[in-house]
């Protein structure tokens, strides 16, 4: 059970870095390496989201 909550937070931790310089893929790597609440420390820290450009 403990197995499935893991890699549930890291899927979640994966998707909110959608959006962000790196992506699903290395945010969700990296909460399966450094644990979903360092991975989501490291994305707050170091990332900013991208930003939209308006249509002009």
């Amino acid at each position: 059970m403990f197995e499935l909550i893991y890699i549930g937070l890291c899927l979640l931790v994966g998707f909110l870095g959608i959006g962000r310089r790196g992506g699903f893929l290395l945010y969700a790597f990296l909460a399966v390496v450094l644990t979903p609440p360092g991975a989501l420390l490291v994305m707050i820290l170091l990332t900013s989201r991208r930003k939209k450009q308006a249509k002009a």
